[in-house]
């Protein structure tokens, strides 16, 4: 019978900057540093610079809804108009430059997906699934102008003599079309789709496709150059800067025959990031700064091609989808994402910005005229003015710190770049919840001293940092470094619970343990005292350098008497553990300790050195290594009943009873405190032969067994008996058998 004996105990801890009263001598680091660690967090307001760094970002004023679930597609006339087309069912909408807005008119078909102005300012809308060109005028009228035998209309574009071009699916088709409505083919691409259609700086047509993903151009004689073919699945969207560089976004697993923007990625429910126990400090581990999205399976890519052909890759993404690209007065170039509903900001170095982040899932459009920049997101169908009044509190939320099991939180700590640091608030809140709910704490704080204030906030198993800054950046452009915060970090500590003993294991007699001599695990610190003490006190990240994950198990021998254990123990915290192994006979009260301050997880004991008899072990495991005197848990674990027997046992043999040529050896098999394993017989030493105990079963420390010989020839035989008890101990015997 196992019998398991734990020790409970639970700390309330009351945190101090003078008095240290804690259950562990080495606090873990939660430490928000990186890009990707600050996009694990919800940006309200606030931009991530492309060097790492929380800004306030411009505002976000939202001045139009649709109600539509969809906006597809986005154009501005000369006198700053915005146009609008939506899906699912096929409106299109006129926001004035005031933010006034109405709908303009309602088509047949279910979604508008491109919009096009000529020069004299008339509008035309291409729609999906039955697919039609309509050309409208101001008061909304609505008169259908280009017809063709394709199911959608993906992409327009009207060149300098107000011929349209249209880009078409699913045949992969341009069509070109004249003021009076005439129609030709204008390039038969063999592709599925023609997603996006654009006139370069040097007039001719730029074209992407799906799912090939090439980007080409097309002279105005019909001329076709490839100019790259991407390896993902569609080129969405094209944008040109002052030196005739063509900027394109290809798109992963997205073919341009999905109507709809996808919602899954945006929609999907961020987990609670875990931390591991043991220090995570930014004094002991590498610190890495890596380019953002470098590092994770591309599902978007942005290329830079240059007028001679060069290409480029200047962003890529694992987690968000490109809509819209705008290139920027300044040389910046603006992404329209579906991660969230964030505009990305790329400068010519290739460092991106987290500009805004919008409340929809999607900004699908980007419009800019006369320093008035809009975004317009789908899920839902919103105009926001980009460096209008925000609506949006200026704030960053952090993913949810998991510490993994109830702990105490200790100091906060940021850094802040040059700027008003009064313009900058942090609190935090706790709970035991993965999710910030009703059963949080409020929001505690503001922390007022940057180089360490102590978290008010409840001990708990979660913890959630907010940052408020005191309002949204001026204008439209890239947010200033001013006013930045661009580490945070917390200290923490988990309440202690005390080690696990899930099993232990008493070997068969005979086994012992051996270490490999000489064999070491690698790496790690090298011990610069008698003892290596001091090593224990070091951060485990320190300790541990370089040091492999596996162990080199002990060898397994044979060793008569030998009695081995071993055991499985986990700690919650990963603390150091060491153990103590004890015995006793069953019968008796009083432990023996065999060996303190082990920190292997087996112990051989040698059986000689015992009396006879059955006994049991008892481990203990403590983590008193990294735990204040008076702090340390522990945990035992009781074995099975095991024997130790060094008593050889014996063989009683009775005189052969003969008759003729057969003869009947009765003998009996007695053990000390073990029990009858085996009997064996050889005659005139040939070879040997087990022979079961008359009961059937050999399993009592006492065994009647009858040896029978048959046919034996005539003359004197000796016969040698060999007992092996349960523990391996053997006994012999023999007798003379003589047959005439």
């Amino acid at each position: 019978m196992i019998m398991k004996l734990r020790q409970l105990a639970c700390v309330l801890l009351a945190l101090s900057l003078t008095v240290v009263l804690l259950p562990a001598v080495q606090p873990s680091q939660w430490t928000i540093s990186s890009i990707d660690d600050f996009l694990e967090g919800e940006l309200k307001g606030v931009s991530i610079t492309g060097d790492g760094a929380l800004v306030p970002a411009p505002g976000l004023e939202s001045i139009f809804e649709t109600n539509q679930a969809f906006v597809h597609a986005a154009i501005l006339d000369a006198t700053g108009n915005l146009y609008l087309g939506t899906g699912n069912e096929g409106r299109v909408f006129r926001v004035n430059a005031a933010g006034q807005g109405k709908e303009l008119v309602k088509l047949e078909e279910a979604g508008i997906h491109a919009l096009a102005i000529d020069s004299t300012g008339r509008l035309y809308a291409g729609t999906s699934p039955d697919g039609k060109v309509y050309r409208i005028d101001d008061t909304g009228k609505a008169e259908p102008f280009f017809k063709p035998n394709e199911k959608y209309i993906w992409s327009m574009v009207f060149d300098s003599r107000n011929n349209l071009y249209v880009g078409t699916g699913p045949k992969g088709i341009i069509y070109k079309v004249s003021p009076d409505g005439k129609s030709e083919t204008f390039y038969d691409s063999k592709e599925t789709h023609i997603v996006t259609l654009e006139i370069g700086p040097d007039g001719q047509i730029y074209a992407g496709t799906a799912p090939g993903a090439l980007v080409f151009r097309v002279s105005p004689e019909g001329k076709p150059f490839v100019l790259y073919d991407s390896k993902l699945d569609e080129i969405k969207c094209f944008a040109f800067d002052r030196y005739g560089n063509v900027y394109a976004a290809a798109l992963k697993g997205t073919p341009a025959v999905e109507a709809e923007p996808a919602v899954s990625d945006a929609s999907a429910k961020p987990k609670a990031a875990v931390v591991t126990a043991g220090a995570n400090d930014a004094e002991t581990e590498d610190a890495t700064v890596k380019v953002a999205g470098t590092d994770k399976g591309k599902r978007l890519e942005i290329y830079k091609i240059g007028k001679d052909g060069t290409l480029q890759t200047i962003y890529t993404s694992g987690d968000g989808l490109a809509y819209d690209l705008l290139m920027r007065a300044d040389g910046n170039l603006l992404i329209a994402t579906s991660n969230k509903g964030r505009l990305i900001s790329v400068d010519q170095r290739g460092f991106a910005t987290y500009l805004a982040q919008t409340s929809e899932e999607q900004v699908t459009q980007l419009a800019e005229r006369n320093g008035a920049l809009y975004a317009v997101t789908s899920n839902l169908g919103k105009v926001f003015r980009v460096g209008g009044k925000s609506t949006t509190p200026v704030a960053y939320e952090s993913k949810v710190l998991d510490a993994g099991m109830v702990s105490s939180w200790g100091v906060i700590r940021w850094r802040g770049r040059a700027g008003n640091a009064a313009s900058v608030k942090v609190y935090t809140r706790s709970g035991n919840t993965e999710t910030a709910d009703q059963t949080w704490t409020d929001w505690d704080g503001p922390y007022e001293d940057a180089k360490g204030s102590p978290v008010k906030s409840l001990p708990a198993r979660f913890l959630q940092v907010k940052v408020e800054f005191a309002g949204a950046a001026a204008g439209a452009q890239s947010p200033t470094q001013a006013d930045g915060v661009d580490t945070l970090s917390v200290a923490y500590l988990q309440q202690n619970t005390g080690p696990e003993l899930s099993s232990i294991t008493v070997h068969p007699a005979g086994l012992a343990f051996a270490e490999y001599p000489g064999v070491t695990q690698g790496g790690g610190v090298s011990p610069g005292g008698p003892d290596g003490a001091h090593i224990r006190s070091l951060p485990r990240s320190v300790r541990e350098l370089e040091k492999q994950s596996t162990a080199v198990p002990p060898r397994k021998i044979y060793y008569p008497g030998a009695r081995s254990i071993s055991w499985s123990c986990t700690d919650p915290n990963s603390d150091d553990l060491v153990y103590s192994v004890h015995i006793k006979r069953q019968e008796e009260a009083n432990w023996v300790v065999l060996k303190d301050d082990l920190q292997e997880t087996h112990y051989t004991l040698d059986g000689a050195s015992f009396p006879d008899g059955t006994y049991v072990a008892k481990v203990t495991a403590s983590d008193r290594l990294s735990n204040p005197q008076g702090k340390a848990l522990e945990d035992q674990l009781i074995s099975r009943p095991f024997v130790i027997a060094n008593t050889s046992p014996v063989v009683d043999v009775a005189a052969p009873q003969i008759q003729g040529r057969n003869a009947v050896l009765e003998l009996t098999a007695r053990t000390a405190a073990s029990t009858v394993h085996q009997v064996e017989y050889s005659i005139d030493g040939g070879d040997w032969f087990m022979v079961f105990p008359s009961d059937g079963i050999a399993d009592s420390e006492s065994e009647k067994v009858t040896i029978r010989l048959e046919n034996l020839p005539a003359g004197t035989h000796t016969v040698r008996v060999r007992l092996v008890d349960s523990v391996g101990n053997v006994g012999t015997g023999k007798a003379s058998v003589t047959v005439q």
